[in-house]
């Protein structure tokens, strides 16, 4: 599998800056974190990197910024509470939190009475805030909130802070019509890709192994960009976005 890293400055040639190769076996979200030391190293390091939801996490969005100085942009995961599934449902982005004393509040304005930090298999922390049965049973709003029989009451599941906040932030920015537009540029790569497979047999090794795969991509991605200064350099525009025939009956 390989991994492009590109520059999307709508005023310059988009360039690709970095290749990274693994197997097919991994995981987006594992390669995130090399891909930006790989860059920081180059000196290259970009001050925004859109990406894909495969490579977004709350982990992820936090260090990017700490240790990279990275804004990491993509489609968060979406919250897959069942909350979430029904109109006007109570998921985690409606209760307020107040970290420093470690109670939530629901949108009822009920305090959670329990706080409770969790490790989960792989070590990492979280955090159970539970809402006392008292309140959750009669209340209004329950066919909302929670399904919970025994007892009847909300249990909300938290990631540190630091990276509650930045995965809540990263699900607003997209609902906003800013953000739709600032993560629209992520669209050429896609083109970069199709030009790799296209136009050079980018989807197949000539080679054995991880290493000399790697070194065929790399050769591609510095074909890829000689054909694009020459491009540039004589003033041929990029090409426009097929559209595909089905596509094309669809009214304006």
């Amino acid at each position: 599998m390989v991994h492009f890293s590109e520059t999307c400055d709508p005023e310059t040639v988009h360039l690709i800056t970095h290749v990274h190769t693994t197997t097919a076996a991994e995981h987006e979200a594992l390669s995130t974190a090399t891909i930006h030391q790989a860059l920081k190293e180059k000196a290259l390091p970009p001050q925004e990197h859109l990406v894909d939801a495969a490579y977004v996490s709350a982990e992820l969005l936090v260090q990017s910024q700490s240790q990279y100085g990275i804004d990491l942009i993509g489609p968060a995961r979406p919250n897959q509470e069942w909350q979430g599934q029904i109109e006007g449902g109570y998921t985690v982005e409606h209760f307020s939190i107040n970290w420093e004393d470690q109670v939530a509040y629901c949108p009822q304005g009920i305090a959670s009475t329990e706080w409770r930090g969790y490790r989960d298999k792989a070590g990492k922390p979280y955090f159970f805030a539970s809402f006392p049965t008292s309140a959750c049973q009669p209340c209004p709003a329950h066919a909302l909130c929670t399904q919970s029989k025994k007892p009847p009451r909300r249990r909300l599941r938290l990631h540190p802070r630091p990276q509650q906040e930045a995965l809540q932030a990263a699900r607003q920015l997209l609902k906003t019509e800013a953000g739709r537009r600032r993560y629209a540029r992520r669209a050429g790569v896609e083109g970069t890709l199709s030009q790799g497979v296209r136009g050079f047999g980018l989807r197949r090794s000539r080679y054995h192994g991880l290493a000399k795969t790697h070194l065929q991509q790399v050769a591609t991605a510095a074909a890829i960009n000689v054909d694009r200064l020459g491009a540039w350099l004589i003033g041929r525009p990029q090409a426009v976005t097929r559209i595909s025939r089905f596509a094309a009956l669809a009214p304006s």
